[in-house]
């Protein structure tokens, strides 16, 4: 039994049609665990559905990819057009999870290379303290023991290694409120962070190599808020910081780096932080697929929970069939053919006979 691209597209469909924004994935988690019934266990954990295939004693892989999406922007329904399933997280990351979906449901798990789980999991779009995967590895401390996890995150079918780490930092910049006729009583603390705002926001794209792969380096200010009445001189400036950095660094260096950037007399406090994910493109077992397909493999630029499984001690990579350029995108769509081509992959690599 095998699945076809259309086949995956229209169970697509049907994910992208039962809304997940972040916090609200109650609905998807009963989809995905009413299919994954039978021929396995089906384990819980809040709004996380984890599916145990036959253990055999083989090597275990674990398959894993979030549910939840970002909220809608015009595009919550799916459509399909122009061979792709358009609308909201088709690409980030419903995709993949309907290729996970179609491998349960045609592959023959006794035959396979490896013993496999499949990890369906909530609030990955949200802060990382509430990261579902987070949760379920803490519950179910077995999945530690895989050999390889595979996040079917958006690659556009490429083998992205790794990922960077995140930094959310809140400065604040301080100054005196006053009446604004007469600002001379007080001190502006807009006017008192505009030197250093026009620096933090010159900071370059920076391009860093990682066991022969590119990530890019990025500091942006995301947030700016200050003063709460036309009338009066902002006593206060807070900005946001979001630091991307790569895999070759700790999030204590990361800190360092950007604590050296900001004045000591601002407030510093980190908000919100991931680490990086760890390269693993030495694993034989990466290798072999990279070999098999021809795989073009690259650095990935945006966070993944490969960075949760690498920290885990899991090795990990990213494939999957969606487009990271379109991720969160009111003109989010995943192109049909990718579908049936992860899914072919991924059959071929687990030692299905497809």
């Amino acid at each position: 039994m095998t699945a076809t691209a259309e086949s995956i597209a229209d169970l697509l469909v049907t994910l992208v049609d039962t809304p997940s924004v972040t916090g609200n994935e109650r609905a998807i988690a009963e989809l995905v665990a009413a299919r994954l019934a039978g021929g396995g266990e089906v384990l819980r954990s809040g709004h996380g559905v984890v599916w145990r295939g036959p253990r055999r004693g083989r090597p275990l892989v674990v398959l894993a990819g979030h549910t939840d999406t970002v909220p809608p922007q015009g595009n919550a329904r799916a459509r399909i057009a122009d061979g792709s399933v358009h609308g909201l997280g088709t690409s980030d990351m419903k995709a993949g999870d309907a290729v996970m979906l179609a491998l349960h449901e045609t592959l023959d798990f006794e035959r396979l290379r490896f013993d496999v789980a499949i990890v369906f999991y909530d609030a990955e779009e949200g802060p990382a303290k509430a990261n579902g995967l987070g949760r379920i590895l803490s519950e179910m401390p077995w999945l530690a023991e895989a050999s390889l996890a595979v996040l079917l995150e958006p690659t556009d079918l490429q083998v992205e290694m790794g990922c960077n780490g995140i930094l959310n930092v809140e400065v604040r910049v301080p100054g005196v409120p006053a009446h604004a006729a007469r600002p001379w009583m007080g001190r502006n603390a807009v006017a008192e962070g505009a030197p250093w705002l026009g620096e933090i926001t010159r900071f370059p794209v920076t391009p860093v190599r990682v066991e022969g792969l590119e990530y890019r380096e990025t500091l942006q200010v995301t947030t700016l808020h200050a003063g709460g009445a036309r009338n009066v001189v902002p006593g206060e400036m807070v900005a946001n910081l979001n630091h991307r950095f790569p895999p070759d660094r700790s999030i204590e260096q990361a800190v360092a780096r950007v604590r050296a950037l900001v004045p000591e007399a601002f407030g510093f406090e980190v908000v919100d932080q991931a680490p990086p994910g760890k390269v693993c493109l030495d694993h034989p077992e990466v290798q072999a697929f990279v070999k098999r397909f021809g795989a073009t493999v690259a650095g990935k630029q945006g966070w993944t929970d490969v960075a949760r499984f690498t920290s885990a001690g899991v090795p990990a990579f990213n494939f999957g069939p969606g487009l990271a350029e379109l991720c969160h995108r009111a003109d989010e769509r995943c192109p049909i053919a990718n579908l049936g081509v992860a899914y072919h992959q991924l059959a071929a690599w687990l030692g299905a006979s497809t």
